[in-house]
């Protein structure tokens, strides 16, 4: 940052408006600021802190303690920098909030001006604004510079009384200046990332031996060993079981086989009876069928007649067609002859209108030599009329004129009294939004509060389901397993009854291969299908994915409760003491964005009526030329309008009234040719109508001969089609046209009937065939007893059943156990992983966080080395200046244990041979030490890439304390800084200073304020 224009207007000891020019100082000036204690050489600096941060240079007295007394009351305080960063060039502009006297009402209203700010920037044709909050201004700047105020304080502008502190700072104060300067907020987010990496291992193994804890509980036991020896104990009780279930399926096999054979004879009796049953139904329909043989016949011999009648019926159409043709034709010669006599009258009525035809082309030939005179009567008149609203144009600007006089008059003095009405309410604008922002948090905390609260009852209530869903799939789980054993049993045991429908009398076993079957396999229930068995199984391995998956959330639940309750107490602590509820949050919040929503409009409107003000000031000012202008205007308007009626009248004498105005005369033409050309018209369409119907009426007499001998030789052939369709009836066997129509049926219906007919005869067939084997097979058999064979395979089947059911007891609990062992393997070996992790994640977020012997983190680290950079060159500068005693260097023991370390500074003594505090120096020796740190800092940020350009130093005061020779040496490494293009500003008292530095700013005190100059010292 270089300086490059300073304004300061009623601030500290400046009553008056004073610039200092730093163009005006050599670009690489070492120079002094200087005048009598109290004349305001350190109000310089508090002008540029202030400019840039709002602040003080000492940071000791507030904005406000900074408005001149020897001020005017109405000279607003006021500060104007500009300066130079890189290429770029900016101005800003800041007043603190103030007072002065009303502009209008009592002499000693006083009036409340609120803190204003404004940032621009040079474009190249001129400044640009940026931002104009007071807050967004010192954030852009912040931005801009790299600087916090304090650590500006700290390097760049060096205020009385706290020169030292960069010096005297400790570990953890310079490592904010020094993380600003470097940039070195890399390195602390990546200590921040392996930080919260080891913490995340942490929380996975916690996570880990949580859910083995929960696995172990659930299986009811305390630890893997006991879990094991449990599957081996129940492996060995379901081994007894198996065999027990052999020996009763056996049984089973038995009971069941009996049980198919009777069920097999029992259907061949049912058989029997079935086909009995059927042959009666067909016996009884033998009626019905002989009735549709009947019809059938019938309905053949009709289709013989269906051509001759065919052809009778088109003939009797076709004769109908052409007679409705013939009274049509007869009908048109009728019309034709009656439009033909209305044709000719017509015309002879046109023939008689001559008389009219020849008035109308004379009225035509008269009003078009009107039409040169009405033209020049229309253009005097336009023209008369035009002056005529021009005068009255120009009275009415007259009168406006004089009323906007009046209204701004009165207008101007409302804004005086709304500026001053509105001034106060819009100074409280800053405060009201610090109150706002306030209140916002503390919403957003109560509210966030609120959504934890809910967040946890909805995880609680959530847990609630999943704990439900777990029972429901354990349940389900049971049913699909219940649900495949029993299908698997009805499976094994149906196979033979599957082998048994195969068999045949005669035809060998495919098991034993004998040629008699007396007591074949039957199968109580119906046997399932391979499809069926796998979908049951598949339908098990899904009940038992859904019950894990769902124990799996279960347990996620569980720890977001946990979480959830964490946050809610976290939220709690951060709350006040007493905190209002959300619903008193907000009436406040609503409180203040009404008092602010009224400030901010007084704000609007105080700046409205300050340019509204302004514009009626300027606009009565141009006002008064603009009435005389009007006036004369006016009465030119006046003269000529008089003239050009005059001219008017004597023109309107030579045209009749009705036909002065063009558009009316060119409407009567218009009329008038459109009636000639209309009687025209008329006469000629009369005469085209007239021979138009002469030709029609010849056409359809024509027409009309036609169709009458087409008639006649239609009906020679009606009688001639009707003779042969009576023949066709009578050689078919009907008696007339009505027994055929009766007996018509179509091809489809026909079709129908055959197939019907045919389909019984071949039905009856089968029946009587069907009766026969069934009888066959139950000849001397008798029906057996199905009933107790069924009670009996029954009770066998149950036993079973139950036997089986303990077995899949027990093969469930022990797949369960068996997949609870494997997961508690699988959670072992994920402890391993993490723990194999954490081990080097821990111990390095350990020592990047400061767990290490010297208590110093990663990016202390970096700045420790940073800052050996520095301190090396402040102690090239430092030895020059304390002739080779003294020399500054990094601590590098822990001084204290409970707070950071690695960045404190000490000063090695070349007399003693020892180092000791900095704080133990004397003023001088400190000033020193201060000095060249300083200096060396600038040396060392300069040098970085990307590092902040410090192109300027100010220094206040300190060199009072150094003795001739340090003096000198300390003037010499300023002196330095100009060989590398920068500018250094002392303010001192020290008189050889004056002797030194040949160029500076002097404060001249006065009764009405203190003034500066700009050139050199003398």
């Amino acid at each position: 940052m270089r300086p490059i224009r300073l304004i300061l207007s009623a601030f500290g000891p400046f009553a008056q408006r004073e610039e200092i020019d730093f163009t005006r100082l050599p670009p690489d000036a070492l120079f002094l600021i200087h005048g009598p204690t109290g004349a305001g050489k350190t109000s310089i600096l508090d002008g540029i802190c202030y400019a840039l941060y709002g602040e003080t240079s000492g940071s000791e007295r507030s904005a406000k303690e900074m408005r001149s007394h020897h001020a005017a009351d109405d000279a607003l305080t006021e500060v104007e920098f500009e300066f130079g960063l890189g290429r770029r060039r900016y101005r800003v502009k800041r007043s603190p909030e103030q007072e002065r006297a009303a502009l209008r009402g009592k002499k000693d209203q006083r009036v409340r001006i609120p803190a204003r700010a404004e940032l621009q920037v040079w474009d190249g044709d001129g400044w640009k604004p940026l931002v104009s909050k007071a807050t967004e201004v010192t954030q852009r700047l912040v931005a801009l510079l790299g600087f916090e105020a304090d650590q500006f304080r700290q390097v760049i502008l060096l205020p009385q009384g706290q020169f030292r502190k960069l010096l005297a700072a400790d570990s953890k104060e310079r490592e904010q200046i020094l993380e600003t300067l470097f940039a070195t907020e890399t390195c602390k987010r990546l200590q921040e990332r392996l930080k919260a990496a080891a913490n995340a291992l942490e929380r996975q193994a916690e996570e880990a031996k949580a859910r083995k804890k929960t696995l172990l509980e659930q299986a009811g036991v305390e630890s893997e060993e006991a879990l094991r020896a449990r599957i081996e104990e129940a492996t060995a009780q379901r081994s007894s079981l198996a065999e027990e279930e052999r020996r009763r399926r056996a049984e089973e096999k038995d009971a069941t086989a009996a049980l198919a054979a009777a069920e097999a004879l029992a259907r061949q009796f049912e058989e029997r009876d079935r086909a009995r049953a059927a042959l009666d139904g067909l016996s009884a329909a033998a009626a019905a069928i002989a009735t549709r043989r009947r019809e059938l016949d019938v309905a053949s011999r009709a289709q013989l007649v269906l051509a001759a009648h065919a052809n009778f019926e088109d003939a009797a159409a076709q004769r109908q067609r052409l007679a409705q043709q013939l009274a049509q034709a007869e009908g048109e010669v009728e019309a034709t002859a009656r439009q033909r006599e209305s044709a000719e009258s017509r015309l002879q009525e046109e023939r008689a209108r001559a008389p009219e035809r020849e008035r109308a082309i004379r009225e035509l030939e008269r009003l078009e030599g009107l039409r040169e005179a009405v033209r020049t009567f229309d253009e005097a008149r336009r023209e008369a009329e035009k002056l005529s609203r021009s005068a009255e144009a120009a009275e009415a600007e007259l009168a406006r004129l004089q009323g906007e006089s009046k209204t701004l008059t009165e207008q101007r003095a409302r804004l005086q009294q709304a500026i001053e009405a509105d001034t106060p309410l819009a100074g409280r604008v800053e405060a009201l939004r610090r109150d706002l922002a306030q209140q916002e948090r503390l919403i957003r905390s109560l509210q966030q509060l609120d959504q934890a609260k809910a967040a946890l009852a909805a995880h609680r209530d959530e847990e609630t389901k999943c704990r439900q869903a777990l029972e429901a799939a354990q349940t389900g789980r049971d049913a699909a397993r219940v649900r495949k054993e029993d299908l698997e049993a009805r499976w094994r045991s149906g196979q033979a009854a599957v082998l048994a429908l195969h068999l045949s009398e005669g035809a060998p076993c495919p098991v034993c291969g004998s040629l008699e079957h007396p007591a074949p396999a039957t199968a109580g229930e119906a046997v399932p299908s391979e499809e069926e068995l796998n979908a049951a199984a598949k339908a098990l391995q899904q009940a038992e994915s859904a019950l894990e998956s769902v124990r799996a959330k279960h347990q996620a639940v569980l720890g977001r409760i946990a979480g959830a309750e964490s946050v809610v107490s976290t939220l709690e602590a951060g709350l006040p003491p007493d905190p209002p509820s959300l619903e008193q949050a907000k009436a406040r919040l609503v409180d203040l964005e009404r008092d602010l929503a009224r400030a901010l409009e007084a704000t609007k409107r105080l700046d409205a009526a300050k340019a509204e003000f302004q514009a009626c000031e300027q606009r009565l000012a141009a006002l008064g030329p603009a009435l005389e202008q009007t006036r004369s205007r006016t009465e030119t308007f006046k003269i000529q309008a008089a003239a050009a009626a005059a001219q008017v009248r004597e023109r309107s004498d030579r045209i009749p009234e009705p036909l002065r105005d063009v558009r009316t005369l060119e409407q009567a033409i218009d009329a008038v040719r459109k009636q000639a050309d209309t009687l025209a018209a008329r006469l000629k369409a009369a005469e085209e109508a007239h021979q138009q119907a002469s030709t029609a009426h010849a056409a359809a007499g024509s027409k009309r001969q036609e169709r009458a001998e087409a008639l006649d030789a239609a009906s020679v052939r009606l009688a001639q089609s009707h003779a042969v369709f009576l023949k066709a009836l009578q050689e078919q066997g009907f008696a007339d046209e009505a027994a055929f129509r009766e007996a018509m049926r179509s091809p489809e219906e026909i079709a129908v009937l055959r197939t019907e007919i045919q389909s019984y005869d071949e039905s009856v067939a089968a029946a009587k065939e069907r009766l026969q084997r069934a009888e066959n097979q139950v000849a001397g058999k008798t029906p057996p007893n199905l009933a107790a064979l069924k009670a009996a395979q029954e009770e066998v089947r149950r036993a079973v059943e139950q036997l089986v059911a303990q077995q899949q007891s027990l093969e469930e609990r022990i797949g369960q156990d068996r997949r609870t062992c494997e997961v508690l393997a699988a959670i072992g070996q994920e402890l391993g992983e993490i723990e194999s992790r954490y081990e080097v994640m821990g111990h390095l977020a350990g020592i990047a966080n400061g767990d290490n012997g010297k208590k110093l983190t990663f990016q202390r680290f970096v700045l420790a080395a940073l800052l050996d950079d520095v301190l090396r060159q402040a102690s090239l500068r430092l030895r020059t200046m304390s002739r080779g005693r003294y020399s500054l260097q990094r601590r590098e023991d822990v001084a204290d244990a409970r707070r950071a370390s690695g960045l404190d500074l000490e000063v090695f003594d070349e007399y003693t041979g020892r180092s000791r505090p900095a704080s133990t120096l004397s003023g001088g020796e400190s000033f020193m030490a201060a000095l060249s740190l300083a200096l060396g800092l600038s040396d060392v940020v300069q040098a970085y890439a990307g590092g902040i350009q410090l192109d300027t130093l100010f220094i206040d005061e300190g060199f009072g304390s150094l003795d001739p020779e340090s003096l000198d040496m300390a003037m010499k490494a300023l002196s330095e800084l100009r060989q590398k293009g920068r500018m250094v500003g002392i303010i001192s008292h020290v008189d050889e200073l004056k002797r030194q530095i040949d160029v500076g700013i002097e404060v001249i005190p006065g009764r009405s304020g203190s003034q500066v100059q700009v050139g050199a010292v003398g």
